[in-house]
């Protein structure tokens, strides 16, 4: 199996050259947010920025998304880039490999639940809250018609998804499979 193409977004940037800088530069200290949990009322955390995200207009695209999705998608649009393949080929496969899915915005769901009923909890909230979200957000980003799936498992996702693609390649229903992994921090961690 071969990589073609590799995207990241991180809180370092967006990109394989702001990764590399980022590893030049070596350890960076994290910031802090409040944290009512926390012994101190803060936690550190290294947040990425996506106010500074290369692509506008993709994000525009996916405004109602979760910061999940968000990063998933511009993620993917750095590994289509880097891959060189030009246009999406009809049988491209996505398999997005997360350890916690969506489980900011699915508490967040069960938040608005306990504190405004069920009938006053945003469908969209909801639709985001599903663990194969982000992977649909990529998919409907660039129009793209493989199959789609998301592993969520606590270990060795990636790992487990890179299996998978293989296995589509091999069995000849992907050419191509685009692979990422996303998760996020949430204060429910």
């Amino acid at each position: 199996m071969n990589i073609l193409g590799i995207g990241t977004v991180f809180a370092g940037g967006f990109g394989i050259e702001d990764f590399e800088n980022a590893l030049r530069q070596g350890r960076q200290d994290p910031s802090h947010i409040d944290a009512k949990w926390a012994p101190g009322g803060k936690t550190a955390v290294y947040q990425v920025n996506l106010d500074v995200a290369p692509d506008k207009t993709l994000l525009k695209k996916i405004r109602r998304a979760d910061k999940l999705s968000k990063m998933s998608v511009l993620a993917a649009a750095g590994a289509l880039s880097d891959s060189g393949i030009g246009a999406i080929p009809p049988n491209l496969g996505i398999i997005l490999a997360t350890g916690f899915g969506a489980h900011v915005t699915t508490f967040g769901f069960l938040d608005d639940i306990l504190n405004y009923g069920d009938a006053a909890v945003s469908p969209t909230t909801f639709s985001n809250s599903v663990h194969n979200a982000a992977a649909s957000y990529v998919a409907s980003s660039f129009d793209i018609k493989g199959p789609t799936l998301t592993v969520t498992q606590f270990r060795f996702s990636f790992q487990s998804a890179l299996q998978l693609a293989k296995t589509w390649i091999d069995q000849g229903r992907c050419g191509y499979v685009l692979v990422g992994a996303a998760d996020q921090y949430g204060d429910v961690l």
